[in-house]
């Protein structure tokens, strides 16, 4: 059944001109056959191309009631997030990301199902490449065997088996809906009432793993998180990983230990981890010098 209650969006920008129309175009023509009420939220990074422009003239021309931040340095993603969750007023908040389009009423979908359940905690929906093709987009909680299966190319290896497989679960029936522990946060609707009792985006993450941090919490306070494939969006992955790909090998690497840091602090295992980060690291730098 359709949901009336105010949904904020809330979406990330840096050097995102290509994309960001595109995707606040989806949400409003989202907005014209959803019974929710919208609310769309924008920071942006400092992005040093025509994003603020881009943003200016959406807000002038196409839609009065956008909320636009612009950061004066770029503070990461998570800092980011965190400034519009400080200000949202929505029953629930959809983290989106600038590279993504609404499918339909995948909006209105996603909020029935949040308010379906006390139980739910939050609500992701199916993921689909440019061509329409499924984007595998959920994800196990990863130990520190899921990361040596990584860094050794096991789980590309196998990628069918569920134990070496397990953290990206290249084995999931994305067209089945069923309790998840992590999907991609590109597009993810959680409810208000859960922020309020996690703490928002934990800011030691400055990229990643903050999506998995925070579906941890949502996880660990009771509350289950849904894949919901009723719902669609198109998400045009990796965009803006790869506008800087050095730096965000990088930052992942950091962001990856700082999440076992939190949640796995074995110092033996732990600084076995950093080691192999730097060494997958500067291999994946070096291949990525050689393929540009």
């Amino acid at each position: 059944m359709p949901d009336n209650k105010k949904v904020s969006v809330i979406i990330v920008t840096w050097n995102s001109s290509d994309e960001i129309e595109g995707c606040i175009n989806s949400i409003i023509n989202s907005q014209r056959i959803n019974s929710s009420e919208f609310e769309i939220i924008v920071i942006d990074n400092n992005s040093t191309d025509d994003t603020k422009i881009k943003l200016d003239q959406i807000k002038k021309n196409l839609y009065s009631n956008i909320i636009l931040i612009y950061n004066k340095e770029n503070v990461g993603f998570t800092k980011a997030c965190n400034q519009g969750i400080e200000i949202f007023t929505g029953e629930n908040i959809l983290i989106l990301n600038p590279d993504t389009e609404i499918v339909d009423d995948a909006i209105d979908k996603m909020a029935a199902k949040l308010n379906s359940d006390k139980s739910i905690g939050a609500v992701a929906p199916k993921l689909l490449n440019e061509d329409g093709s499924i984007q595998k987009s959920c994800r196990t909680f990863p130990e520190y065997s899921d990361m040596f299966f990584e860094m050794t190319l096991l789980s590309k290896l196998f990628p069918k088996n569920k134990k070496v497989s397990r953290w990206k679960m290249n084995y999931f029936d994305h067209d089945k809906e069923c309790k998840v522990d992590q999907p991609m946060a590109a597009a993810l609707m959680i409810k208000k009432s859960v922020l309020d009792n996690i703490d928002n985006f934990d800011e030691r993450y400055k990229m990643f793993f903050n999506d998995v941090d925070i579906c941890k919490k949502i996880y660990d306070s009771g509350k289950s998180i849904i894949f919901y494939p009723e719902a669609v969006v198109i998400h045009i992955k990796g965009v803006s990983i790869y506008k800087d790909r050095e730096k965000m090998i990088r930052i992942w690497n950091k962001d990856c230990a700082e999440y076992f840091k939190k949640y796995h602090n074995n110092v033996l295992l732990y600084n076995l981890l950093k080691a192999g980060l730097t060494v997958s690291g500067a291999v994946r730098i070096l291949l990525y010098k050689l393929t540009k």
